[in-house]
């Protein structure tokens, strides 16, 4: 830096001295301190004490003062002056502060300055770091330095030591392991942070850098030294920090060295005798020694050998093996017991202690999973062990909840012998299902927190749902539903409501795996019969029960449809306590099974008449969803007479009025939609029927046809009623881009009820073009409504108006001759100032007709206007602004309409404009126009090459002009030379270079013969401007 600005502070306004005024080569510590301070203009130069009293005002006022002004301004400077060589001498003298604050912000300077040579961010340091190490030490022995301070100073230290260890200073670790009998703390606190500082600088793959190199050189003294700590209590903390014991920093250095560096651990003499010792200690359950445990089962040989092919193991890690599943047999009578009658309150130690040796076994199991058949008796106690684990406490269980993922994995990649899979099963199955229940129950003792219970739960049922998909098609997956059952009974006998309501979470969640598996077990007749007998009394339960019969869903054609009306009739009953989810379930169960609930759709109609009031937007329009399930097997007449009748509440609503200014007006007429939406949606898509199938591609479906019609026919007789509302409602407010294709709302909002009539727009549209009858009438109905709006100025039903195109005769017929008005409002617009993404629905309407009747709309008056007005839409760098003005340009100059070819032929030379227009913006064009831009450009150089070729070539295309004029030759020659999928290369590949986004060497794989560069650009050119 060059200098700081000056700063105003509080009351006494300081000024920081500059750079050049506090010369860098006259502070302490650079070689010159001891001169007699040089004088300029009568003033003294300040000592490394008084720069350092600025600097200590400036901390202050970070941290204390109120100002938030103030604070930032402190905390720029600051900024500003680590960032200048003073920073090195003057942060020693802030260490020496006796305020906290000031000390720690000394050290951090430090340790920054040394992270940022270390990371080649400053090349020029006036410190030696060989020299600064043992300044380093010196400061860490200060008794008046804090411990937060001391840490950032052990940091740099590591950090120097990352730097030097391959040069100037290759016996770092040795220096720093003798350091340690002197200050053992911060030398094995700076000897854990080196994996971490080697990290920060290699950007490589770690283990074969260099500087790693040279650290492991050092690492058989370096386990020796740490092999010779001792533990000091049973349980030794590991913050990481120099507030842990020396065992502790020595254990943990161990394991960050293996995890980063790759230190083989037990290939160094005596390091698995030293850890089955301390196993066998009183600190062998301490959190510090259980991680080498599981650093050496992760990254030692033999691990993971059932993926990586056979591998001898080596025979120190046998030795901890055998230490490991001894001591687990040590501990197995005491889990068991806690097992067999767990306490509520688990005794936070050994909590703690039964969560580490749970997360070992864990680790045995992945990544030693063949010692579940190699070692009979060790694989006894390690299941043992597993299974008690999973039934202690929650926090315990949630150390293994792993392992039948693990599991499953192992069995899909057929790397289990035959019966070993069974075996588990047979084993684990019970402890499994039993801590579900016990845990998982929402009066569970063991768990306070909501969030933390459902989390419990979601986490017990994929346990649950694993378990059955390795299970399933062996006796064992009888085992588990028998099981499941037997509980369910039990806590049926005994009016256990919590029990019960775990039990239907269970089957739940393999029913939702058993979606698309035509049979369910038969197990569900029994489950489904308890929800509608239970006493439920939560809604917590009703909530569970209605998602187990909507997982249910598919199987009620078949297996489960004696279950069908029960099912039906306890979800209408329960809808007033649930009303969203139980009418969303009861929405499922008739969309797929439907067509055997036919002789009851009177009754559940009278009874969603008569409910619906009371419900919300969702719940009712989820009730005429179920409806319309139950009609849509019906042959078409029928079904569209059924839908008529289902839709029969809504056309009374509409005949009435809707006064959209007033809120009730506004939540009727969402309401109204909502429904509409959702019967023509299920209509449409329920079911598994093949209805939903297109009859032939491009063509609609069955279903598609019959909701369409059905729609058609609501809406043509209540379109008098609707349209006013849904005008006054769209024209009222600004529509969003986001709005016209988003998918509809249910809950009630302004936004919802702006975006469902936007929706229902769209819906209509379609509908008009598949419908069998009615559709013409609702076509034109449509075009008269996005006129009318067009008309007020909002352009937004237009979107839906441009769906229309499909139905050529509806769009000459109807659009066309509306068109001549919808360009003069349009224009009108534009000269007000309307922003470009209110001009999407035009622009998608314009390139629907191009695309549909492109032979009219080029012999229409309007088409120059129109032409005018995608010029200048693709001057913008929006996609869906860009997309259909692309298309209308792209079919305008390749059709070969009289129109077209006498707009692009004449004397006002149109196309040229074109040409100049994508010329002058293609490079800010997203992405993912690139198929866009290169079918454009091809049609450009192939239908008119004569016109494009002098504006491509000139020096005022934006692309190219920034290029130096190598690759300007590049970029005319390629435009001469290059077709098809290396055009498109290139185009892509020149808005990248002028985005930034690429180098301009990317086009030399572009460039040609030098002579045909040299030949500089075509003759004739223009400027593009």
């Amino acid at each position: 830096a060059q200098g700081w600005r000056s700063l105003t502070v509080q009351q006494a306004p300081r000024k920081f001295r500059s750079q050049r005024q506090w010369n860098a080569k006259d502070a302490p510590g650079t070689g010159n301190a001891g001169r007699t301070p040089a004088v300029a203009g009568g003033c003294q130069r300040p000592t490394a004490r008084d720069m350092a009293a600025e600097v200590r005002c400036k901390v202050q006022e970070l941290y204390l003062h109120q100002d938030p002004a103030v604070k930032k301004a402190a905390d720029s400077a600051l900024q500003e002056f680590q960032k200048t060589d003073l920073a090195w001498s003057i942060s020693q003298e802030l260490l020496k502060d006796t305020d906290q604050g000031v000390q720690f912000f000394g050290a951090q300077t430090l340790l920054s300055k040394v992270q940022r040579v270390a990371q080649g961010y400053e090349q020029a340091v006036p410190v030696d770091l060989n020299a600064f190490v043992p300044v380093l030490q010196q400061l860490l022995g200060l008794s008046t330095l804090s411990q937060q301070a001391k840490q950032r100073l052990v940091l740099a230290l590591a950090a120097i030591a990352v730097h030097l260890c391959a040069s100037t200073w290759e016996g770092a670790v040795l220096d720093l392991l003798s350091l340690a009998n002197e200050q053992p703390q911060h030398a094995w606190c700076a000897l854990l942070a080196i994996p971490e500082q080697l990290s920060s600088v290699v950007h490589t793959y770690v283990k074969t850098d260099r500087r790693t190199q040279a650290l492991l050189g050092s690492s058989e003294a370096l386990v020796r030294a740490s092999l010779a700590c001792a533990p000091v209590s049973a349980e030794e903390a590991m913050t990481g920090t120099i507030a842990d014991s020396t065992f502790s920093l020595a254990m943990q250095t161990l394991v960050q060295w293996s995890k980063v560096l790759g230190l083989p651990l037990v290939s160094h003499e005596s390091f698995a005798v030293r850890l089955v010792q301390l196993l066998r200690g009183a600190a062998g359950s301490s959190e510090v020694v259980l991680k080498v445990v599981l650093e050496v089962l992760r990254n030692s040989p033999g691990a993971f050998a059932i993926y990586k092919g056979s591998r001898t193991p080596a025979p120190a890690l046998e030795q901890v093996l055998a230490a490991i599943a001894g001591s687990m047999q040590a501990l197995l009578p005491s889990v068991q017991q806690m097992a067999s009658q767990p306490p509520v309150s688990l005794d936070e130690a050994d909590g703690r202690r039964l969560s580490r040796w749970a997360r070992v076994a864990g680790t045995l199991v992945e990544a030693y999973t063949q010692v579940l058949w190699v070692d009979t008796g060790a694989a006894e106690v390690l299941v043992a062990f597993l299974g008690a684990c999973f039934m202690v406490h929650p926090h315990v269980a949630q150390s293994v909840f792993e392992l039948w993922a693990i599991l499953k994995d192992a069995n899909r990649d057929q790397k289990l012998p035959p019966g070993v899979l069974a075996g588990l099963l047979q084993q684990l199955s019970r402890p499994c299902i039993t801590s579900f229940f016990r845990f998982g129950r929402r009066n569970s003792p063991f768990a306070e927190d909501p969030a933390e219970l459902e989390q419990l739960r979601g986490a017990q049922q994929d346990i649950l749902v694993d378990m059955y998909c390795i299970a399933a098609g062996t006796p064992e997956a009888q085992m588990i539903l028998t099981l499941l059952c037997d509980h369910l009974q039990s806590f049926e006998a005994a009016q256990d409501w919590h029990g019960v309501e775990v039990v239907w979470y269970a089957f739940s969640g393999i029913a939702e795996v058993l979606v698309d598996e035509p049979p369910i077990p038969e197990a569900y007749q029994m489950v489904l019969q308890s929800v509608f007998g239970a006493e439920v009394s939560t809604e917590e339960q009703c909530t569970t029960a209605a998602t187990l019969l909507r997982v249910c869903g598919p199987h009620f054609d078949q297996v489960l449809r004696p279950q069908l009306v029960p099912a039906v009739q306890w979800l209408v009953g329960v809808t007033p306590r649930i009303p969203s989810v139980a009418s969303e379930a009861l929405q499922e169960v008739c969309g797929y099974a439907g067509q055997h609930l036919m002789p009851h759709v009177g009754e559940l109609l009278k009874v969603v008449v008569s409910a619906v009031p009371s419900l919300s937007a969702d719940a009712d329009a989820s009730l005429h969803g179920a409806l319309a399930g139950i009609v849509r097997g019906l042959p078409r007449e029928q079904a569209v007479a059924a839908f008529l009748q289902i839709c029969g509440g809504t056309a009374a609503a509409l005949a009435e009025g809707l006064d959209v200014t007033q809120e009730a007006g506004r939540e009727k007429l969402h309401r109204c939609t909502c429904r509409l939406l959702r019967c023509t949606i299920v209509m449409k898509e329920g079911g598994l029927d093949c209805s939903s199938q297109p009859s032939a591609p491009g063509q609609p479906s069955a279903a598609a046809q019959t909701a369409a019609t059905g729609l058609a026919q609501v809406l043509n007789a209540q379109w008098r009623s609707l349209a006013p509302p849904c005008q006054r409602l769209l024209c009222a407010a600004p529509v969003s881009k986001e709005a016209l294709k988003g998918k509809p709302m249910f809950d009630y909002s302004d936004t919802a009820v702006q975006l469902n009539v936007m929706s229902l727009l769209r819906y209509a549209a379609k509908s008009a073009v598949e419908a069998v009858a009615g559709g013409h009438e609702l076509g034109s109905n449509l075009v008269d409504f996005a006129i009318a709006c067009c008309r007020e100025g909002q352009f937004a039903p237009l979107s839906a108006a441009a769906l229309l195109v499909a139905d050529p005769e509806l769009a000459k017929a109807k659009i066309l001759p509306a068109l001549d008005g919808v360009c003069q409002e349009t224009l009108r617009q534009i000269q007000a100032g309307r922003g470009d993404e209110d001009l999407i629905p035009v622009l998608e309407l314009l390139s629907g007709l191009a695309t549909s009747v492109g032979e009219e709309l080029f012999q229409s008056p309007q088409l120059p206007l129109i032409a005018q007005l995608c010029i200048l839409a693709i001057r913008s760098a929006d996609q869906d602004i860009l997309k259909p003005a692309l298309l209308f340009l792209l079919k305008l100059v390749t059709s070969r309409t009289p129109g077209a070819v006498a707009h692009c032929s004449g004397p006002e030379q149109n196309v040229q404009d074109i040409i100049r227009a994508a010329l002058l913006n293609f490079h800010t064009w997203p992405r993912s126009l690139g198929s866009q831009t290169f079918k454009l450009f091809s049609a450009f150089l192939e239908l008119h090459e004569a016109v494009f070729m002098p504006l491509a070539t000139s020096p005022g295309v934006p692309s190219v002009a920034g290029l130096d004029p190598p690759e300007q030759a590049i970029a005319h020659q390629a435009f001469r030379s290059l077709r098809g999928c290396k055009l498109r290369a290139f185009l892509g590949d020149l808005g990248a270079v002028v985005r930034r986004e690429n180098t301009p060497d990317v086009l030399q794989m572009y460039a040609a013969d030098p002579a045909s560069l040299a030949a500089g650009p075509a003759s004739g050119a223009v400027e593009v401007a």
